[in-house]
């Protein structure tokens, strides 16, 4: 296949040329008129490249026009990069005060010349290449094509499958008798309303059988006397309302209606169906205009004689189904393993023909481990061995082919696949066939690909999130994934939330096959890189890589293993001038990254290295740059506030870093920040002088009000010496970070065995100056040395719901001096309370006595480690002074975890709640006898008691027993 057209680039080519930047850049380097030429000779070309998209699958010569037009747009894109490098450095340089010998010598010697010169020749060499390529735009006579907000019009030319509702005779169908069971059974229920028209989808990947399914429904039986009229059309990818309402009426009446006007065609439409319950197939709906459907809908007439109609569609998009209104579409999965190889041996061999061959069933049933359990590709390949001959040769060829979609005598996998890219946005092409760069089975997570196709430059702001592309990402993958061209990988967290993500096979071999071979994954069997490729990767040991790796335009290097030691990381990576994306593990020495002016995301994560060079606060295009396991990192490079296009810094605990890097806070840009290290101010050991100098304090994240996500901000403890803590608590710290859902106030270790009042009274007000924004869902205390918590976890009379709303989980763990607990009763969205190693904490703060509100409204889980000291006071409502009863306290209280507390506080929580569904209760030091009220605990299923001695002789089979012998699970331990 021919390369990909770099649309994305080409956009973003435009978007550069017509700003004011690059305007007052050709004013200084004399190069205006070339610029705006190439403008306009670009703005040619882009209208006929979608067209030619279409075109070079068919011609040679396009796909060539198609090469040379790719060359050209990546050298104009580092052309333009280098003059906004350059302007990137003088500004930054001016911002820094440095008017000495380097900057002036740029800007009044021959080094500003040389520059302009160089640049000069480059521009008119892209030029000229530019405008050959526009002058034979003629020759392959290109329709020019208007995309409109990064969408094709319906004029481009994507023709899907006709299909009908007769299954081929020829089709064994296996493994299917539970879902057509399960969507007989969804198209045969009545209704919970008769407002909206009943939809049923099936949605899976392409060649899965989602014809074939509904084909087994639409012909069942019960189906047949369920309905009074069946219908089937085959929409594909031309959704046109009136085209598709005479094609209803043809499939209801047999009778063709052209030359109708829609208010004709729908007259006609419910003489047919009005009084009917008729069921409706649409297959193969690629629809997602809200508008057209809404329009076709609103035609149907949805209440027959003998009850509701039903449509059933079928769609390799979850978000078609969305704009129907069905929130739980029908997921088609891939055939189990037994039932691949029963379709698979009834289509390569003749009956009985299986036992002559042992060793081609051998190979086979690894084939068919390869089809992944997708029909289409197990009927192709089994079509294809089964005229082989039985040669075992043919077979292990087969087998050992990594490109499934490529066999096949009549080439009829790739077509069906290829409908899921050929009718995706054109800014999508590119971000799906980048994913190329990973290896098959490779877990990617959503928010590493999106910084991944920003680096590119694929990823284009919107007028509406016109500085967060971060956004316009989410929404360019959300969009892939639910056209089921990625699916999930990992579900994890106490929300299940999706951790991992990646490709099925066959869908990771069209991308290969789309981006040919401008994508490389490296392997022992690649000797030599192609001319055009622009990005590598490399996740396994290799034997040697090729010589002329460094000669290459790459623009992505992610290497995910180790290789052969510091040589070849120092002797690559320096090379890599055009790389926008350098991943490397376990480097030892980094070598100069200064000239690699390009870059825009650099993982270093694994190293082994102790300081950063200065060279990469010179990387002012840098928006990524991780960190995460380096061990033995110590210092920061100076000047890190140079890396003013930074949006991601990642670092984690595991380095030997004691500080941030002083100009954090003039990194206003940056996104994420998982970890802010608070320095010690009054250290005087060896060092000190140059941390102080280098290091920032707690103030620098004031400004930093675009972080998003979580937030660590370890040591906190020397914020408050020195004189620190007085003068954050001037200022709030937190309160304008809005986007900010996880927040950690850690104190950690060394600490001081015993503080001042003085360093008491500082510790409490760096606190003080850390009150988050409302919108923070997570917040976790650790290590606090104040006797009391800060103000604005204190307050009262309805002031924590208002201050923190949204807060969902709070932990509060070793905090060994704090007496009171603040009333997290109070907060509506509370629903996970961690409360750990609180030696002093008394009691909670009561809440208001008026207060109407539920106590804990929305609290599931609780648990209570060590807080030996607590009573039950403020853990519940109590009646107001007229002695009426209060509102419901802990409602949906499910889960409750207790450890060395108070008899009367575990008493009280036990009796809280009739929801609950597991308790357990360890380490009780306290006689404690269990409440009569557990017998009519309804919902409780799971009861552990372990370490209570006392509780452990009543329940077991003592005087407690009646009251949990009820309870199905029970594990009663001594100690």
């Amino acid at each position: 296949m021919a390369e990909q057209i770099p649309y994305s680039i080409a956009e973003s080519l435009l978007t550069k040329l017509g700003s004011a930047v690059f305007h007052e850049i050709g004013l200084m380097y004399g190069v205006g008129s070339e610029l705006r030429r190439l403008e306009d000779t670009l703005s040619t070309v882009r209208v006929v490249l979608v067209d030619a998209e279409e075109k070079k699958e068919s011609s040679q010569a396009v796909a060539a026009w198609v090469r040379r037009l790719n060359d050209v747009v990546y050298d104009a894109d580092d052309l333009l990069d280098d003059f906004a490098f350059e302007e990137l450095r003088r500004k930054t340089d001016v911002r820094g005060g440095r008017f000495g010998g380097q900057v002036r010598d740029f800007f009044t010697s021959s080094n500003h010349l040389a520059f302009r010169f160089k640049m000069g020749r480059r521009i008119k060499a892209i030029r000229e290449s530019l405008d050959d390529i526009a002058n034979d735009i003629s020759k392959f006579n290109f329709v020019p094509i208007v995309v409109i907000s990064d969408h094709v019009v319906p004029t481009r030319n994507v023709r899907g499958r006709e299909t009908c509702s007769v299954v081929e005779k020829s089709h064994k169908i296996v493994g299917r008798d539970k879902d057509k069971m399960q969507i007989r059974e969804l198209l045969m229920q009545s209704p919970s309303s008769y407002e909206n028209m009943p939809i049923v989808a099936i949605v899976g990947m392409g060649g899965l059988g989602k014809t074939t399914l509904a084909q087994l429904v639409y012909n069942d039986q019960q189906v047949a006397s369920y309905f009074d009229l069946k219908m089937w059309v085959c929409v594909s990818d031309d959704f046109d309302v009136k085209l598709l309402v005479r094609n209803v009426i043809k499939s209801a009446t047999n009778r063709d209606v052209e030359n109708l006007e829609l208010d004709q065609l729908q007259k006609l439409l419910e003489q047919n169906l009005d009084g009917k319950r008729y069921l409706l197939v649409l297959d193969d709906v690629w629809n997602e205009d809200v508008q057209k459907w809404g329009q076709f809908i609103t035609l149907l007439p949805p209440v027959g004689a003998n009850g509701v109609s039903k449509i059933l569609v079928t769609t390799r998009s979850t978000r078609v189904a969305s704009i129907m209104g069905i929130d739980s579409p029908y997921f088609v999965e891939g055939l189990k393993d037994d039932k691949s190889w029963e379709l698979f041996e009834s289509i390569a061999f003749k009956k009985g023909e299986e036992k002559m061959h042992p060793n081609l069933v051998a190979i086979g049933k690894d084939i068919v481990k390869m089809c992944k359990g997708v029909p289409l590709v197990i009927r192709t390949l089994g079509r294809v061995l089964c005229y082989k001959n039985h040669q075992e040769s043919h077979w292990l060829s087969i087998k050992n082919n990594k490109n499934l979609i490529l066999l096949g005598d009549k080439n009829d996998i790739l077509p069906v696949l290829r409908l899921s890219y050929d009718n995706l946005p054109i800014h999508l092409q590119q971000c799906f066939g980048y994913c190329a760069l990973f290896p098959k089975d490779y877990i990617f997570k959503r928010k590493e690909l999106v910084k991944l196709w920003m680096a590119q430059g694929y990823i284009q702001p919107s007028y509406e999130n016109e500085y967060c592309l971060e956004d316009v990402g989410d929404e360019y993958f959300e969009d892939l994934l639910s056209r089921s061209l990625f699916e999930e990988a990992e579900v994890k967290g106490v929300n299940n939330d999706t951790l991992g993500y990646k490709m099925h096979d066959l869908i990771h071999d069209l991308a290969q096959s789309i981006v040919n071979s401008e994508v490389i994954i490296l392997t022992n069997d690649v000797k030599a890189i192609p001319k055009r490729v622009h990005h590598v990767s490399l996740f396994g040991a290799t034997n040697e890589l090729p010589e002329d790796l460094m000669d290459k335009p790459i623009r992505t290097f992610f290497m995910a293993c180790d290789y052969y030691g510091y040589y070849f990381r120092n002797r690559y990576i320096s090379s890599l001038r055009c790389s926008r994306v350098i991943k490397v593990a376990f480097i030892g020495r980094i070598p100069s990254l200064g000239k690699l002016s390009h870059l825009r995301y650099l993982d270093l994560s694994l190293g082994l290295f102790e300081n950063l060079p200065s060279g990469v606060t010179r990387l002012k295009n840098l928006q990524t740059l991780k960190l995460y396991n380096c061990l033995e990192l110590k210092e920061w490079p100076r000047n890190m506030k140079n890396l003013i296009n930074l949006r991601h810094l990642e670092i984690d605990v595991y380095n030997e870093l004691t500080y941030m890097p002083g100009g954090l806070g003039e990194l206003t840009q940056l996104r994420t920040l998982p970890l802010f290290l608070v320095g010690n101010e009054s250290d005087s050991g060896e060092g000190s002088w140059h941390k102080k100098r280098m290091g920032g304090g707690l103030s620098e994240l004031k400004f930093l009000n675009n972080l998003r996500g979580q937030l660590v901000i370890e040591g906190l403890s020397n914020a408050g010496r020195g004189g620190g803590g007085r003068e954050a608590n001037k200022e709030a710290i937190l309160e304008g970070k809005q986007y900010l859902e996880s927040l950690t106030l850690s104190y950690s270790y060394p600490r001081l065995s015993r503080e001042s009042e003085e360093e008491m009274e500082a510790i409490v007000s760096v606190m003080e100056s850390l009150q988050p924004h409302s919108n923070l869902k997570v917040l976790q205390v650790e290590h606090y040395r104040g006797v009391r918590f800060p103000n604005w976890m204190m307050m009262m009379n309805d002031g924590l719901d208002l201050l923190l709303p949204n807060l969902v989980t709070i932990t509060i763990r070793n905090c060994e001096k704090c007496q009171v607990l603040p009333p997290f009763g109070q907060l509506p969205s509370l629903k996970v309370l961690h409360l750990q190693t609180l030696p002093a904490v008394e009691n909670m703060k009561e809440d208001y006595p008026l207060s109407a509100k539920p106590f804990f409204p929305s609290l599931k889980t609780l648990f209570i480690y060590d807080m030996p000291r607590c009573s039950s006071n403020g853990w519940g409502k109590r009646p107001d002074v007229a002695g009426q009863q209060p509102p419901p306290s802990y409602p949906y209280l499910e889960h409750l975890d207790l450890s060395n507390i108070t008899a009367e506080l575990c008493l009280q929580l036990i009796c809280a709640s009739s929801s609950l569904k597991s308790l357990l209760i360890s380490g009780m030091k306290d006689e404690l006898s269990l409440p009569e009220e557990m017998s009519s605990l309804s919902n409780l299923h799971t009861l552990e008691i372990r370490g209570c001695p006392y509780l452990y002789e009543r329940c077991h089979n003592g005087e407690d027993w009646p009251k949990i012998s009820h309870i199905p699970n029970i594990l009663i331990e001594r100690y």
